[in-house]
């Protein structure tokens, strides 16, 4: 997650994200910064001393100056907000008062429980957004589907910029992946045997959508990537991993920056959630979409064509 100014204090609390496989998306944000903050969230009830007292984990979540400020109880978790200057972290506290949880809530609809909490707090809410406000002009944009139509996310990915891992015959898996996302390094390793033993091939679509996190060293390390021919797009990927950013004295192509801009596009198109995501044709034609690693690898290889 973003490094807050009470950084310290949260280093033993676990990083969320989707089902803790994925990179999430900057819009389900649980940490922060206050765009616009105001003087003092005086509107907001403040948690007070004698109940952090009495919690062991609110405790330690002020033990380097932080303020805290009620979120409405959901699905039996108090909620708190955790702020120090114009940084920010969402927590929710075990029933005992223990421990703490710090991240995103999602309900079984797929709404964003703690989005919506933060809401109303004055600059909570981050201005930045990582689908692109509007596409390269070009006139082989006008083909692309728009925002409210219906896609078939496989064939969107199609149309986007890729390299692939894998023996030709192959059945494809694409994988939107940002190059500095651990998640989609750890995916990509673990499915680099069934890549060499010839059941899939990766189709890598690089994105950057973990600027916000890493000082905007996503962008270069996914513009890099877009740079190497298609074939060798995933070794240029561990040369990045191997140092963390992209490599020094490689500038991308000059075409990199609007084939990046397409590839969040399509990402944007087929509602990716985080990184990575893999999107396939099963054995009867339908696309299949899953954030994060597969929870079931044996039943994600049986759903592949033969």
């Amino acid at each position: 997650m973003r490094t807050l100014a009470y950084a310290a204090l949260i280093a033993s609390v676990p990083t969320v994200a989707i089902a803790g496989t994925a990179c999430p998306t900057p819009e389900p944000i649980a940490t922060g910064a206050i765009t616009q903050p105001p003087p003092l969230l005086t509107d907001a009830p403040r948690v007070t001393a004698a109940e952090i007292a009495a919690s062991p984990a609110l405790t330690r979540i002020t033990s380097r100056g932080a303020v805290l400020y009620r979120l409405k109880e959901e699905h039996g978790l108090r909620g708190v907000f955790a702020r120090t200057g114009d940084q920010f972290r969402v927590f929710y506290l075990t029933p005992d008062d223990q421990a703490e949880i710090g991240g995103v809530m999602w309900d079984a609809s797929g709404h964003n429980v703690t989005r919506a909490q933060v809401a109303e707090i004055p600059g909570a809410i981050p201005t930045a957004h990582w689908a692109p406000a509007s596409l390269p002009s070009s006139s082989a944009n006008d083909d692309l589907p728009h925002s409210d139509a219906v896609v078939d996310p496989v064939a969107r990915l199609a149309a986007a910029h890729f390299g692939v891992d894998g023996r030709q015959n192959a059945p494809r898996v694409y994988m939107i992946i940002d190059p500095l996302c651990p998640f989609s390094t750890r995916a990509f390793g673990a499915l680099q045997p069934y890549v060499e033993s010839g059941k899939l091939q990766l189709a890598l679509v690089p994105v950057a959508i973990n600027d916000h996190e890493n000082g905007g060293a996503s962008t270069p390390a996914a513009m890099q990537m877009l740079s190497a021919p298609s074939q060798e797009m995933a070794r240029a990927w561990r040369r990045i991993s191997d140092v963390g950013h992209a490599v020094p004295g490689q500038e991308p192509d000059a075409a990199s920056s609007a084939e990046l801009t397409l590839n969040l596009a399509a990402a944007h198109a087929v509602k990716m959630r985080g990184t990575p995501t893999l999107i396939w044709k099963d054995k009867t034609g339908t696309s299949r979409q899953e954030t994060g690693m597969p929870d079931d690898i044996a039943q994600f290889l049986a759903s592949l064509p033969s």
